[in-house]
């Protein structure tokens, strides 16, 4: 019987007493009261899930309760697993599994049809059902140009830390989730990931684009200044953490405003999309470096039935699909997928798979037929793999682009 429990975190010094575990479980140094009285105010009401064990804290969890774009265009709950944490001497005692449990069903609870991470250590989250679900790239421009030819579609302004606390977020609400994969970000989110930074010592900077329908689009980034001053060689780089527009005119633009700002030798932006067409703006493609491609936001199918008819499938003949899921057994089924949509099915599989693959095949970062000749993917009929990869096609390469 396991000697402890896990459940809903509601006194400040039980998230206090949380919070420091995760600190300590990340190796971070310890907070002091002036570091929590600012973090507090980051946690939502009931959303951080602690492990007890003689009313001391030995994991924990929060989620971010937010929603998610799917292919076709419509959006379906979803909760963004996070600050997840046990403490060294309760490693392999079931702490992170009963956390799974308890957060999935409260997922459940709470209407979610997704559960989504960014996960620190890979290995972890397949045997509960999570599996890469977007992918997204590191890009590193040296001394760019921008092409002669490009065109220009607005105007970008800059906004003081104070406009840029009051507008960003409705800014971004306002773009909307134009993406497969891209997630509604909470007030919970913007004070901890953004606010907060903003109002420190390094604030953030943010500039906005104007098109002709007012502002649809904006970039928020930081200078780091080069410490090895050479001669003609002066420049700083430019750390890029968030860059979105309604439409790529738009992006281009804010793209155009960081590469011509003065004294800047390179930009260096994290979690792009792997199809970002960056290098097409460039005098020089070359100029344009991909350090990596990475997993991005992993992803749960907390209710199967549900997250599959939410999202759209391309023209083709239908397709069997059986899942297994063994940590949430309800999910198990065999569905008739087909472009009309998707009903339980009592036909034989054709194609048989695990809840972490279904994960991974959900937003269509990864075709049926890789994954089956990956060994994720037990065929039964092989002609159903060419259908499966038109079906489950997606209507953009998926992304994520918030880091939570």
């Amino acid at each position: 019987m396991a000697d402890f429990a896990v459940r809903v975190l509601t006194e400040d010094t039980e998230l206090r007493a949380a919070h420091s575990l995760l600190r300590v479980a990340l190796h971070s140094p310890p907070m002091s009261d002036s570091d929590w009285e600012s973090v507090r105010k980051t946690y939502a009401p009931k959303r951080y899930f602690g492990a007890i064990a003689d009313g001391v804290a030995v994991g924990s969890a929060y989620v971010y309760d937010s929603a998610m774009a799917v292919p076709g265009g419509n959006t379906v709950l979803m909760g963004g697993l996070a600050r997840v944490g046990v403490r060294a001497d309760y490693r392999r005692r079931g702490v992170m599994t009963e956390l799974m449990r308890f957060q999935l069903a409260d997922a459940k609870a709470n209407g979610h049809v997704l559960s989504t991470l960014h996960a620190s250590e890979s290995g972890i989250y397949g045997r509960f059902g999570y599996g890469i679900g977007t992918r997204a790239r590191e890009i590193h421009l040296i001394k760019p140009r921008i092409r002669a030819g490009v065109p220009r579609s607005g105007r970008v302004r800059m906004l003081s830390s104070a406009e840029a606390i009051e507008q960003t977020a409705p800014l971004y609400e306002r773009i909307g989730l134009y993406r497969t994969g891209m997630m509604a970000r909470g007030r919970d989110w913007w004070t901890v990931q953004f606010e907060d930074p903003t109002r420190g010592d390094e604030p953030y900077l943010v500039a906005v684009h104007s098109g002709p329908d007012g502002d649809d689009g904006y970039v928020i980034y930081k200078a780091k200044g080069n410490d090895r001053y050479v001669a003609d060689d002066y420049g700083a780089t430019l750390e890029v953490f968030d860059l979105v527009g309604a439409n790529q005119a738009a992006r281009n633009d804010l793209w155009r405003f960081l590469i011509e700002i003065d004294l800047v030798r390179e930009i260096h932006a994290h979690a792009r999309p792997v199809d970002e067409p960056v290098e097409l703006l460039l005098e020089n493609p070359r100029s344009c470096i991909t350090r990596n491609i990475d997993d991005d936001v992993w992803v749960r199918l907390v209710n199967v039935p549900a997250a599959l008819s939410a999202r759209t499938y391309g023209d083709a003949d239908p397709v069997v699909v059986a899942v297994n899921d063994a940590f949430l057994p309800e999910n198990s089924g065999s569905y008739l997928v087909s472009r009309e949509g998707v009903t339980k099915a009592t036909a034989q599989a054709e194609l048989t798979l695990d809840a972490d693959t279904l994960g991974m095949l959900y937003f269509g970062a990864w075709r049926p037929s890789d994954l089956a000749a990956a060994g994720r993917i037990r065929v039964g009929d092989h002609a159903a793999l060419a259908r499966a990869d038109r079906l489950f096609e997606p209507d953009s390469i998926p992304w994520c682009g918030t880091n939570f």
